[in-house]
C-alpha cells in the first residue's frame, strides 16, 4: 500500500508541476505587445492552466458558466462512473475524463477576448494527434495493469457474508503473490478448477484461504481445527453446521503442495473446497485487499 501511495503521489507532484512550469513558459514566450494586452483582458493562459486542474474552472474565470457547468458535472459524472466495478466502464471513463480534460483546455483558450493566433488547421491537427496518443496510451495501460497489476470485481453472491457483501467492489492485487505465497486468512479470487469446470462453471470465484500446502483441516462441533488447533474466526457471523476433514478429499488429510483450501465467511451458505476439493496454486488470480464500493464501507478487507 505505502508503494503504491508513493507511486500515486510521484505522477500527481509532477503533472502540477507541469502545469506552473507550462504556463510560466507559455507568458514567458508572448512577446511584449501581446503581453501588455493579455493584461488588460481575462488571461488566456490562466483560463487554461485552471481547466488543467478541474475542466470547468478556466470557464468560471472567464464567467461563462454554462459550459462551466457542463464541464464540471461531465467530469464528476465520469469518477462515479469509474466506481461501477466493471473493467470496460471504468476504461471508458477514463479515457473521457482525458477529452472532457482536452476539450475544456481547448474551449477555455479560444473563448478569451485576446489570445495569441494559432491557425485552425494547426489546432485540430494537434487536437487530433494527442487525443489519438492518449486513447491508445489509456487502452494500453488499462490492459497491462488488469493483466498483470490489479483489476476490480464485483461480488455477485452472499457466500463471503458478512465479510464481503452482495454487489461490493473490491481490488484484486494480481502482483502480491508474485513476491510471497498466499497465506492463510487470504481472501482470493480463483479461476474454476477442473472439477468446477466439468460442472460448467466459467466465472471466477472469491474465497478465503483455510488451509496451505502441508496442512490437515478438520471441522467439527462448529470450529475449524488447522492441524488439531482451533482457528481463530472472528470475520463468521455463523458457526459451521457440519462436520468434515480434509482426510475425505486425500488420504492423511495433508493438503498436497501447491494446493489450498477455501471456504467462504458465509460457512453454511458457500459451494467451496469442502464440496469439490483443492485449489492448484496457478489458478489464484489475486488477493481482494480493497474495497472500494459503496462508499460507506470503503476500506481494507479483514483478515482476521
Amino acid at each position: 500500500i505505502t508503494i503504491g501511495i508513493v507511486a500515486l503521489i510521484f505522477p500527481l507532484i509532477l503533472a502540477i508541476v507541469n502545469l506552473f512550469d507550462a504556463y510560466r513558459t507559455a507568458k514567458n514566450a508572448n512577446s511584449s505587445e501581446f503581453e501588455s494586452s493579455r493584461k488588460k483582458s481575462k488571461d488566456a493562459w490562466l483560463a487554461v492552466f485552471l481547466s488543467g486542474f478541474i475542466p470547468g474552472l478556466g470557464h468560471i474565470y472567464l464567467k461563462q458558466w454554462l459550459p462551466a457547468t457542463l464541464f464540471i458535472l461531465t467530469f464528476i459524472a465520469t469518477f462515479v462512473g469509474s466506481g461501477s466495478g466493471q473493467i470496460a466502464i471504468s476504461v471508458l471513463c477514463l479515457i473521457l475524463r482525458f477529452i472532457i480534460g482536452l476539450l475544456a483546455v481547448y474551449f477555455a483558450y479560444t473563448s478569451t477576448p485576446i489570445r495569441r493566433y494559432v491557425p485552425r488547421l494547426w489546432s485540430r491537427i494537434l487536437i487530433a494527434g494527442f487525443l489519438g496518443i492518449v486513447l491508445v496510451l489509456n487502452l494500453i495501460i488499462a490492459v497491462v495493469v488488469r493483466s498483470f497489476v490489479a483489476e476490480a470485481r464485483y461480488i455477485p453472491a452472499g457466500s463471503m457474508l458478512p465479510t464481503l457483501a452482495i454487489n461490493d467492489r473490491v481490488i484484486i492485487n494480481k502482483l502480491i503473490y508474485r513476491f510471497h505465497p498466499p497465506e492463510r486468512g487470504d481472501i482470493v479470487v480463483f479461476s474454476p478448477t477442473e472439477t468446477l469446470k466439468k460442472e460448467r462453471y466459467k466465472d471466477a470465484f472469491i474465497k478465503r484461504i483455510i488451509g496451505i500446502p502441508g496442512d490437515r483441516v478438520d471441522v467439527k462441533d462448529g470450529k475449524v481445527y488447522v492441524n488439531d488447533k482451533v482457528l481463530s474466526e472472528k470475520y463468521l457471523d455463523e458457526a459451521p453446521a457440519y462436520n468434515w476433514s480434509t482426510t475425505e478429499l486425500i488420504p492423511g488429510g495433508i493438503i498436497p503442495k501447491g494446493n489450498y483450501l477455501v471456504f467462504g465467511d458465509n460457512r453454511n451458505n458457500s459451494y467451496d473446497s469442502h464440496y469439490w476439493g483443492f485449489v492448484p496454486r496457478e489458478y489464484i488470480i489475486g488477493k481482494a485487499t480493497q474495497r472500494f464500493w459503496p462508499i460507506d464501507r470503503i476500506g481494507a478487507i479483514s483478515e482476521k
